[in-house]
């Protein structure tokens, strides 16, 4: 299947003697369960990222105390799929995409919306069986970990405020439960240090990863907000110091932009990557921009000035 779901080969041509490779996102516990039925082996091929399970176990606690899980991910993204497949399992499971669904959500919460329109607003994205009379007085807060870190938190942080204004300050603690420890460090360390380079100056930006890559769209999201920036998957994109091929991943179309490098001696780049992306094609991209400029210090030069001022 691809990253929405689609099928690419028929499980009817799955035997049991293939190999089948769970991806970091997780799958859902039907794809789990019909492999097993045809005899496939799963454990020695799953490559599930760590932080993805410990959202899945931290689900499964809210559930065992009778919290309502708030999913903030894309619906159809192949991580909140799986998310969603392990949470609906043992509570009322609720899928939201933005800061948008949740103030949407919290006039379901406060009376002040129809609970009538509640399955228009959120069309399959809430488990089956969910009432949201009974089931939105007990909530949790656990996201699809490429999601902005900083967005989880603030829809949270609102839904808190939410759940306050309904119980009262004092009793708002047994309405809402704390799931910050659910974060991907990764994830987030990446993001935090985004937000730091856009805080120097710059010319452009460039960020590096997958084009179907959740958490470096939302990377190229923030830069674009400051400054002109281009989504490339590797060195190979940067035809030349005047031309670069780079990925809308609105549109989903590979576009060619001339001049991206500012006519000047001196050109302050942001360069920063998606969580995921190998380390060498970062450097590789960085070696071949320094070589459009012959009068720039090398990488080891550079390191071995910071090394010699932190000392």
């Amino acid at each position: 299947m691809d990253t929405l779901g689609n099928q690419l080969i028929d499980w009817d041509e799955i035997k049991s003697d293939d190999i089948v490779i769970i991806p970091a996102f997780g799958t859902t516990l039907e794809i789990l369960n019909l492999l097993k039925k045809k005899g496939v082996e799963t454990k020695k091929y799953d490559t599930t990222c760590p932080f993805v399970t410990r959202v899945w176990k931290r689900a499964d606690q809210l559930g065992k105390q009778n919290h309502t899980i708030i999913i903030h991910g894309k619906h159809n993204h192949e991580e909140t799929r799986a998310t969603y497949s392990y949470s609906k399992k043992n509570a009322p499971s609720l899928i939201i995409k933005n800061m948008d669904e949740a103030v949407v959500l919290s006039q379901f919460i406060l009376g002040t919306r129809d609970l009538n329109q509640f399955e228009e607003a959120f069309k399959d994205k809430y488990s089956e069986d969910f009432n949201p009379k009974k089931d939105l007085n007990r909530i949790g807060v656990i996201n699809q970990t490429t999601m902005l870190a900083t967005e989880t938190q603030a829809i949270s942080n609102f839904l808190k405020e939410v759940m306050q204004e309904k119980f009262g300050l004092d009793n708002s603690k047994d309405h809402m439960a704390d799931t910050r420890d659910t974060l991907c460090y990764a994830t987030n360390e990446n993001q935090d240090s985004t937000y730091g380079l856009l805080n120097t100056k710059a010319d452009l930006a460039i960020v590096v990863g997958g084009y179907n890559s959740s958490n470096t769209s939302h990377l190229v999201e923030l830069c674009e907000e400051k400054l002109p920036t281009y989504f490339i998957c590797n060195s190979s994109e940067i035809t030349s110091k005047s031309e670069i091929q780079h990925f809308n991943f609105q549109d989903k179309k590979l576009l060619s932009t001339e001049d991206y490098i500012p006519q000047k001696e001196k050109v302050d780049i942001i360069l920063t990557s998606g969580a995921s992306c190998p380390d060498t094609i970062v450097e590789e991209v960085l070696n071949k921009l320094l070589g459009y400029f012959p009068l720039n210090k090398s990488t080891e030069e550079v390191l071995d000035l910071m090394d010699s001022s932190i000392q």
